[in-house]
């Protein structure tokens, strides 16, 4: 298949000559008036959903005959182009779809104004954006490794010889990689989790700094990451999705709409639907669908010493608040909600999902037991931004972006300070570490 001559002219004129990246708007034909007006087409047409399932974003459900219709393209600068191929993770479907959206939206308006005589700047406003990433302000300062005869796949077995610690707030991540089983736990500590599953007398503790800096093994701590992740969104009642890594609130009840109460950003409580059947408007009647609250989260190395977290809000679909959505019916749906997000919307969906796994709480506290911590915090990163702004009946304001340290939260972390049973057993532990990796 290849783009027709007329799905290009109408990509062209609607994208008027412009990069519809936003922030770049570069003209894509260059005139050089020292040659004789030579020209040169700059312009590169740039596919949302790949033609091919192996390009970017070509898993998205999009049929074959469909993927070079004008709705799917996007007329872009060379660099730009090369961006969003480069990095289909950052820039998805949903998010160049509005990017083709705003970017014909504007053309229209512009030219519309021009042809009217109406050139009048249009006013912008300064603003705040707020980013989805939490800075980890803490991370485990060791990994610690011992042999085990279990391999990764005894997942029964294993979980009938783990000691669950005595303070149930504590969590206990392991991999087993290469026959040895790696964890945050202190695995010297005969008193651990792990005693039943490791050689204790075997046991090594590694500079975390090691793992990160080493493309094998910084899975393997990536993986252990992940594997907390899964420990704190199961306590708070969360089901994961393994096929696309996300977690969502299951239904309590058949037929029952689920909610849940937290902190909204402009009033100090409210209760939020997580598991629900959305009803018509028109007709008001019911979609034959469900719709359940779900959240990708990541972790990222920033710098060479530096993590943080992001908090993507999605959605997942059920036909009756169980069973999922066949996947090819799926995309519609949520691209239709995802599309109606403005800044604040997203940033309520953010919002919601933060205060959730924090407890409305300045920060996320990860305990692995002895002065291991992984901490995150719950405020959020921002920028300074001048443009247009967003509709007016669309502006609302708020107000609960930090939330302030308390006697309990600082209680809390001062606590993370673990009391060590006797000075002989610090010092012994000292004594181990040393010359360790």
């Amino acid at each position: 298949m290849s783009i027709s001559s007329k799905d290009q002219k109408i990509l062209l004129q609607k994208s008027g000559n412009r990069c519809a990246f936003p922030g770049c708007g570069e003209s894509l034909l260059f005139v050089n008036t020292d040659d004789n007006n030579e020209k040169t087409v700059l312009s590169n047409i740039a596919h949302i959903v790949a033609r091919t399932e192996d390009g970017p974003r070509g898993h998205y459900f999009l049929p074959v005959v469909q993927r070079d219709d004008e709705s799917n393209l996007l007329l872009l600068c060379e660099k730009h182009h090369k961006i969003i191929d480069d990095q289909p993770q950052r820039y998805t479907v949903e998010r160049l779809r509005q990017f083709k959206e705003d970017h014909e939206k504007l053309i229209a308006e512009a030219t519309g104004q021009a042809i009217i005589g109406k050139t009048e700047a249009l006013p912008t406003i300064t603003e705040s954006l707020y980013s989805t990433l939490f800075e980890i302000t803490e991370m485990p300062a060791l990994v610690y490794s011992a042999p085990t005869m279990f391999s990764q796949f005894q997942i029964k077995e294993i979980r009938e010889k783990i000691v669950l610690p005595k303070k149930k707030s504590e969590l206990y991540p392991y991999v087993i990689r290469n026959g040895d089983l790696y964890s945050f736990q202190n695995l010297h500590y005969r008193g651990g989790p792990f005693q039943n599953l490791v050689d204790i007398d075997k046991a090594k503790s590694i500079n975390a700094n090691n793992f990160w800096n080493d493309p094998v093994k910084g899975r393997w701590f990536v993986d252990l990451l992940n594997q907390t992740l899964n420990k704190l969104t199961g306590r708070k009642g969360l089901m994961l999705d393994k096929e696309h890594r996300r977690y969502y609130f299951q239904i309590d009840k058949p037929g029952e709409v689920k909610t849940v109460e937290y902190r909204p950003l402009n009033i100090s409580k409210s209760r939020k639907q997580v598991v629900w059947q959305p009803i018509s408007k028109k007709t008001t009647q019911p979609y034959p669908y469900w719709l359940h609250r779900a959240v990708n989260l990541k972790f990222h190395q920033v710098t060479n010493s530096q993590w943080c977290l992001s908090i993507r809000p999605e959605f997942r679909v059920t036909k009756d608040g169980s069973l999922p959505l066949v996947s090819d019916k799926i995309g519609s749906k949520v691209t239709r909600k995802k599309s109606k997000m403005f800044n604040y919307d997203l940033l309520g969906e953010v919002n919601f999902w933060r205060d959730f796994l924090s407890d409305s709480e300045p920060r996320i506290i990860l305990n692995f037991g002895r002065k291991q911590n992984l901490i995150i915090s719950t405020k959020m990163l921002q920028t300074e931004i001048e443009w247009p702004g967003i509709p007016e009946k669309y502006a609302k304001p708020f107000k609960n972006i930090d939330y302030q340290d308390d006697l309990f939260t600082w209680s809390k972390l001062a606590n993370l300070i673990v009391d060590i049973e006797s000075d002989e057993e610090e010092d012994l532990l000292e004594e181990r570490y040393d010359g360790e990796e």
